[in-house]
């Protein structure tokens, strides 16, 4: 399955503008390739939306409970709110709209 994290901060709380914050993230950036292959999640992607105090993470996992894992170990709830949602390929997507009858 994939899962997208949605992480937002404000900018009190950005490394960009809280020397804690950035010392955290620093450390912690050089061990999410650690914490992940230990949940079993595989990451795909993690990117920051530049000035937006946004960072989004693409994950693959068995269930939604190690990518849930994976927010406390890497510590990005400590400074983020947390946003985890499941997602569908565009296949799936498809396929089950095309199972529903529609309604217009």
């Amino acid at each position: 399955m994939q899962f997208v994290i949605i992480a937002k901060h404000s900018p009190e709380h950005c490394p960009t503008s809280n020397a804690k914050i950035r010392q955290l993230m620093k450390q912690g950036a050089g061990e999410i390739p650690n914490v992940a292959k230990k949940l079993g999640v595989k990451i795909v992607t993690i990117n920051v939306f530049g000035p937006d105090h946004t960072v989004m993470a693409v994950m693959e996992a068995n269930g939604i409970e190690p990518v849930r894992d994976f927010t406390m170990e890497s510590r990005l709830i400590q400074w983020n709110t947390i946003a985890i949602h499941a997602t569908w390929t565009m296949e799936e997507a498809l396929s089950k709209a095309d199972a529903l009858q529609p309604i217009f």
